[in-house]
């Protein structure tokens, strides 16, 4: 039977911390072009707010944050995952599309910078950075707790035992047996050469599977 769970004791401090998913609508189709945005200190949320209110669509990498101290919760509130970043996406930022007037809080808007919170958007010499759409996709798995796929070992292209055609060098169209792969390049065999058995390592690209 196990105990019950002690109660917190009266100045005890406890953090749980959640990664919040990203949005489920998230748009990462070939077309759609992302921004990094740079805001003011703790104006993550309120510079996601005002460019949802302009119609972009925003990601805001994020967790949940609860504090307690004994049985009082000090806090409980979203933190960002990259202090003071966000990414964005909409024409807003590219321009691009029918040409519209944008309104946030009831006032209308002509650029970015007119958003509460928003102090950059990432650049460099020619302009305002495209992030790489799988980039935006690496951080939403992170987010959404996926675990990375992990990229596959590549075989040996010939196994001991294996019989090979050797189609370049001066052994050229002479039957070899595979004895040992080396790495992924190299493979040790046996040549058969009017009834002898040469030993010689030589390289995969050189062999044709018999």
């Amino acid at each position: 039977m196990k105990a019950a769970a002690k109660p917190p004791g009266p100045k005890e401090r406890r953090e749980v911390i959640t990664l919040n998913p990203a949005p489920a609508d998230l748009d990462l189709s070939p077309k759609r072009k992302w921004f990094l945005i740079y805001t003011s200190p703790r104006g993550e949320a309120r510079a996601s707010a005002g460019l949802e209110e302009a119609g972009c669509q925003t990601f805001w990498p994020s967790s949940h944050k609860v504090v307690t101290v004994g049985k009082r919760t000090t806090f409980d509130g979203d933190i960002a995952t990259f202090t003071r970043y966000l990414f964005a996406s909409g024409p807003l930022l590219t321009g691009e599309g029918e040409p519209q007037e944008f309104v946030v809080k009831g006032k209308p808007i002509s650029s970015v910078f007119d958003i509460d919170g928003i102090q950059d958007v990432f650049s460099n010499s020619r302009g305002w950075v495209r992030v790489p759409n799988a980039a935006i996709k690496a951080i939403a798995d992170f987010q959404n707790q996926v675990a990375p796929e992990r990229p596959k070992v590549p075989k040996p292209k010939f196994a001991p035992g294996d019989e090979a055609t050797i189609i370049d060098g001066p052994f050229m169209a002479f039957q070899a047996t595979v004895v040992e792969a080396i790495g992924l390049h190299s493979a040790k065999v046996l040549i058969r050469s009017f009834g002898n058995e040469i030993p010689a390592t030589m390289s995969v690209a050189a062999l044709q599977a018999a």
